[in-house]
């Protein structure tokens, strides 16, 4: 660690002093950051707390930052300041970005395109499905492609999970120390990531995972990717100030729609009413938005992926388009009119059947039910 870096380390210890006003005290002494930590100096500055000199002057954020090197070196963990070359720049480009991130494991924090996934702990079977069909569109168009999220419960766990298993990159930023990880549960998760990715913070070794440092999180994952995507939330939470501090950063963010009686939904569907967010059903639409589609493959037809299924379940699959919804009497007269395109003999109208075969399909996770008895590919 050269001696920057270390004055970089003793400033992130001078509490209460936020990330946005080291930096306007930085420009205020022309970005020289010995000047800055000159307890002498920095009293003259003009309406500083006293508090601010008086704590440079007892040595102690010198001595925190002393420990906590030794910790980084111990550990032998990665550690960037702001005024390093490899500092993420789109995070540099905020103006609360924290002055000191650690890191734990190796990851292209330049990636060429970079995603960030979030949503509610509380997700639905629904939510998990679209998180691991968004990330393996992705991935089959963008093998370059960084997720990033916040390791919590839910939507973020899943979308760690589904970048793993499609071959991509991903990145977890914690509200603690990385001496620990939180929740407990996704340990072994994490240590996948480390060979797969990375563990970020810019909290250093010993910080518990307080309520107000998932908040303050919530800005790296915002600020670190091109585009900030929200499968599901409720109408407060962590998801929304995120999607906010994304579009304050100038990201493009895209909310995934639900129904308006399912709670989990009602957080997206106020993103995309409030224009805060786009609305996106498929990775299609977000790599259309994004300029991304770089002309892959076309996907294996829908009966491909349930081999499994009886073939009159196969047949009402292959009847169905991709963000078309149908109701029971549309697909009741396709399956006729198909029929009698091979020569078949039209099937008697039977909607109980039908229904009987669509319950089948949403149970089996090949369809959704949507309201007004519609349904729709999943």
């Amino acid at each position: 660690m050269n001696n920057t870096q270390f004055h970089y380390l003793t400033l992130s210890f001078l509490h209460p002093l936020s990330p946005a006003k080291a930096r306007e005290l930085l420009a205020f002494f022309d970005n020289d950051i010995e000047a800055l930590l000159d307890p002498v100096r920095l009293a003259q500055v003009p309406n500083i707390r006293p508090a601010l000199p008086a704590l440079l002057q007892s040595g102690q954020p010198q001595r925190q930052a002393e420990a906590e090197l030794r910790f980084i070196d111990d550990r032998q963990l990665g550690f960037s300041c702001l005024a390093d070359e490899d500092y993420p720049r789109r995070l540099a480009a905020c103006a609360d970005a924290p002055l000191v991130l650690y890191r734990k494991g190796h990851c292209n924090l330049e990636a060429r395109r970079i995603v960030s996934i979030v949503g509610t702990r509380r997700f639905t079977a629904y939510g998990r499905q679209q998180t691991e069909k968004l990330v393996a569109g992705l991935a089959r168009a963008c093998p370059d492609l960084l997720v990033v999220s916040g390791l919590a419960s839910g939507i973020d766990g899943c979308a760690h999970r589904a970048a793993l298993d499609n071959g991509l990159q991903t990145v977890g930023v914690l509200a603690h120390g990385l001496d620990q990880i939180y929740p407990a549960q996704h340990w072994r998760l994490a240590g996948e990531m480390v060979r797969q990715g990375a563990l970020l913070s810019e909290f250093p070794h010993g910080t518990l995972p307080f309520a107000a440092n998932f908040v303050q999180r919530n800005r790296i994952v915002a600020g670190l990717c091109d585009a900030c995507i929200v499968i599901e939330s409720a109408e407060k939470g962590g998801s929304l100030i995120t999607a906010r501090l994304a579009r304050d950063y100038d990201r493009e963010v895209f909310a995934l729609p639900g129904r308006n009686i399912d709670p989990c939904s009602r957080g997206c569907n106020w993103l995309i009413k409030t224009q805060v967010a786009a609305l996106f059903e498929t990775a299609d639409d977000l790599l259309r938005e994004m300029n991304w589609d770089l002309g892959r493959p076309q996907e294996a037809s829908q009966p491909s992926l349930f081999p499994t299924l009886e073939p009159s379940l196969a047949e009402i699959l292959a009847l169905m388009e991709e963000g078309q919804d149908y109701s029971l009497e549309e697909l009741m007269a396709l399956r006729q009119q198909s029929r009698q395109k091979r020569g078949e003999q039209p099937a008697r109208g039977n909607i109980g059947e039908l229904l009987g075969q669509m319950m089948q399909l949403e149970l089996a996770g090949a369809v959704i039910s949507l309201s007004g008895g519609r349904y729709r590919l999943a």
